[in-house]
């Protein structure tokens, strides 16, 4: 049933009350019933033409005026239903919408969450392969230091001992490089005087040709 046939159980009741027949009768009140404001001069045709035609009512000035009221009011009860009913699927409409929303965003951000851990895992993993593989190059190098510090002096007296020697072969070096450089300047003065002897006899020979 629509908006306009929704006072229909009402007269349905009420008509016969008076004295009418709802077929005939109901279907001349329910065009007046609509949103816009009610046209009283049609309502008041309508009232007389029913009050004309009650059989247990019609001399009853204050049945129909009754009649009038209570349509009237149960229109606007009608009315406030309505509002009502839509004001709660407004809200019911808001409240799904909402949660519709919601439950969006959270499955957004958990698959942001996913995301992030997977990227969070695989530099994980990126760290780790780097770690075990500078492990893996410098293992050696770690373990002959390991060696060097187990075989090194455990006592004052042999780090002296040690450091004395060390310094023996140092002083050995530099005096090697000496002696080594003093040799070779020796054979070159050497060189060079015997080239200087040279040039004095070739100079002496020319001279004793020329005689």
């Amino acid at each position: 049933m629509d908006e306009a046939h929704a006072l229909a159980p009402f007269l349905e009741d009420r008509l016969p009350q008076l004295g009418l027949d709802c077929e005939t009768y109901i279907p001349y009140v329910l065009p007046l019933l609509t949103d816009a404001d009610p046209d009283e001069e049609e309502w008041q045709s309508v009232m007389e033409l029913l009050q004309a035609s009650s059989e247990t009512h019609s001399d009853d000035e204050q049945a129909w005026k009754d009649l009038r009221a209570d349509i009237g009011e149960a229109w606007k009860k009608h009315q406030q239903d309505l509002m009502v009913q839509e004001k709660l699927h407004h809200e019911q409409a808001v409240h799904e919408l909402q949660q519709k929303l919601e439950e969006e965003r959270k499955v957004a951000q958990e698959v942001v969450e996913k995301e992030k851990k997977k990227k969070q895992h695989k530099a994980a993993n990126v760290d780790d392969a780097t770690k075990r593989m500078l492990m893996e190059r410098y293992a050696y190098d770690n373990s002959e230091d390991d060696n060097e510090d187990d075989e090194a002096p455990i006592s004052n007296r042999e780090v002296a001992a040690q450091a004395s020697l060390e310094k023996d072969k140092e002083m050995r070096k530099q005096h090697k490089t000496t002696k080594r450089e003093e040799q070779q300047k020796t054979a070159q003065a050497r060189v060079e005087k015997a080239r200087l002897k040279e040039e004095r006899r070739k100079k002496s020979t020319k001279s004793e040709r020329k005689r």
